[in-house]
């Protein structure tokens, strides 16, 4: 996401997926560690445009603030008046004004050269209340295919729907990202505890699979592995043992000496005083050492 467009190539995409609670905390902090990358110069994007659907505006400006610029981030917000009554412009219905709102709003961030922007929408689910799958849909391609649009990412709560609609979505995106609860029974669940699965396609259309757990309190998210290993069904670092009995392997090209210091042979030196001798052995008697015949006759070739 920090890395933005190429030209003559759609904005990557990173869809969030998970229960109503797990999802929802990760779509904040997400958004939040993205926009601190956009207020410190480090991505493409000048600035984030939130589309609040499930939140107050005043919610992402709170868990922000202490991490960001506040010209870094616009939110659009539809949480207060979704259906348009007090102003149309927002009206969730209605998804080419929609458009329009998102990009006239992300269009004002300054910078030199072309100026990008990114989105992020944080409830497809919402949206869903009062559009179809399909505008919902175009709206995210038009965004994508937009000149000015660096990234875009959202969130959708996958045990509100039918399976088919998060894969609609799903087909949209260059990343998905999935919070699904920890191996817990369902009365042990507290939703503090939950696995944090990355499918990543790459640009040579390799996928790549990531994950690590992750602990929820309250609006911080916790991440226990940073690095975002791959899951493997082998050890990628020795143990201390193997470290020691590695140590202690008598490499063959070693000369041991009872107690002598070792030497380590090297062809390419030899002493002034020492001679040596070679011995040919023949591998057979009935072998004859000039012979003219050919060893390949009864091959037939």
């Amino acid at each position: 996401l920090r890395d933005g467009r190429l030209d003559g190539e759609h904005a990557p995409a990173l869809a969030v997926e998970g229960s109503l609670p797990l999802a929802a905390g990760a779509m904040l902090h997400i958004a939040a560690a993205f926009a601190s990358q956009v207020a410190a110069g480090k991505a493409q994007a000048r600035g984030l445009v939130v589309v609040a659907f499930d939140r107050s505006p005043q919610v992402y400006l709170e868990f922000m603030r202490r991490n960001l610029d506040a010209n870094a981030v616009r939110i659009l917000d539809c949480y207060s008046d979704p259906l348009g009554w007090k102003q149309k412009i927002r009206s969730v219905k209605d998804v080419t004004k929609l458009m329009s709102s998102t990009t006239e709003l992300g269009g004002g961030f300054e910078g030199e050269g072309k100026t990008y922007f990114s989105v992020a929408v944080d409830s497809i689910s919402s949206m869903l209340r009062h559009a179809s799958v399909s505008s919902i849909s175009g709206l995210l391609s038009n965004l994508r295919s937009h000149e000015q649009v660096s990234s875009i990412f959202w969130m959708i709560h996958s045990d509100l729907h039918e399976p088919k609609v998060p894969r609609a979505f799903e087909c949209l995106s260059t990343m998905v990202a999935c919070v699904e609860p920890g191996n817990m029974s369902i009365l042990e669940q507290n939703y503090s505890k939950a696995k944090f699965i990355v499918r990543l396609k790459r640009r040579n259309g390799r996928v790549k699979h990531l994950y690590e757990n992750l602990y929820i309190e309250g609006n911080d998210i916790k991440f226990v592995n940073q690095s975002l290993v791959p899951k493997v069904q082998f050890n990628l670092e020795l143990s201390e043992k193997e470290r020691s009995d590695r140590a202690n392997v008598v490499l063959p090209f070693e000369h041991q000496g009872n107690g002598q210091p070792i030497h380590i042979y090297d062809g390419r030196r030899s002493l002034p005083e020492a001679k040596g001798e070679i011995h040919y052995f023949r591998d057979s008697d009935d072998e004859q050492p000039d012979s003219d015949e050919d060893p390949d006759d009864d091959l037939d070739i």
